[in-house]
């Protein structure tokens, strides 16, 4: 009992730090930072997508009184301006929200007294706008992605277990990726696509290749397990293919 308790909460720290480093080093992970204006914080997060229902909302938090700004974005070549307005804490502004799949490039120019940021620097961010997708979709499609990887995980430390739950948990991994696969990714992608009550999209754009890789590797190296062959070598295969996939995603 001890060593099952150990064996799952590393699986469980592993999974954590797995998703922590492929969400940092992800190309969409926000611009953000922080800086001081007369000893004063000015923090700012600058998205590479959006999944809002309406407009899409930019926040600058400060506690300087005064503190201006604009947004600058450009849409098919044609460059627009926005200013902020003063909220409680700091200056906000919004940006209409674009079909899904559509893009618009901004940076942020902000002005206090006779001194002007540009964040960035350099370059303009590119915001990709997409369908909203419901809490309920989001909450399944994060369960059974990461409860997958986290049997993945537990399948290969199983090994110093001497393998007795293997089988069983297998299955559940097995299920857990083709539920993803299968029902909660399409319907995922339907939203993120902006198609529901509109048009049904191509079979190609509602599935996931990585996911149909991992799913067929799962049916197949459960077959081959409960068949008792090679079952460390496949289990550590199966278990560092998925989580090798899962950052390619």
């Amino acid at each position: 009992m001890k060593n099952q308790i150990i064996l799952w909460l590393s699986s469980i720290v592993i999974v954590f730090l797995i998703g922590y480093i492929k969400n940092s080093t992800d190309k969409d992970y926000p611009i953000t930072g922080t800086f001081g204006i007369e000893g004063k914080k000015v923090s700012y997060k600058l998205d590479k997508v959006s999944y809002e229902k309406s407009s899409y909302k930019n926040i600058i938090i400060s506690d300087i009184q005064g503190l201006e700004g604009k947004l600058i974005w450009s849409k098919d070549d044609v460059q627009h301006e926005t200013a902020y307005k003063e909220i409680e804490r700091g200056i906000e502004c919004e940006i209409p929200k674009l079909k899904a799949g559509q893009h618009i490039k901004y940076k942020v120019i902000l002005n206090y007294l006779d001194n002007r940021y540009e964040i960035p620097e350099k370059d303009l961010v590119t915001l990709t706008y997409w369908g909203n997708i419901p809490s309920p979709v989001n909450i399944m499609h994060f369960i059974l992605l990461f409860g997958g990887l986290i049997m993945a995980v537990r399948c290969s430390l199983e090994v110093f277990d001497n393998n007795k739950y293997l089988k069983k948990y297998m299955v559940i991994g097995c299920t857990l990726f083709m539920t993803l696969t299968i029902l909660i990714h399409p319907l995922y992608n339907s939203y993120k696509l902006g198609a529901i009550n509109k048009n049904i999209p191509n079979i190609l754009e509602l599935l996931e290749p990585f996911y149909l890789v991992i799913m067929l590797l799962w049916v197949i190296g459960t077959v081959i397990i409960f068949n008792k062959k090679y079952v460390n070598i496949v289990t550590v295969f199966i278990s560092s293919v998925t989580i090798l996939l899962y950052f390619l995603l």
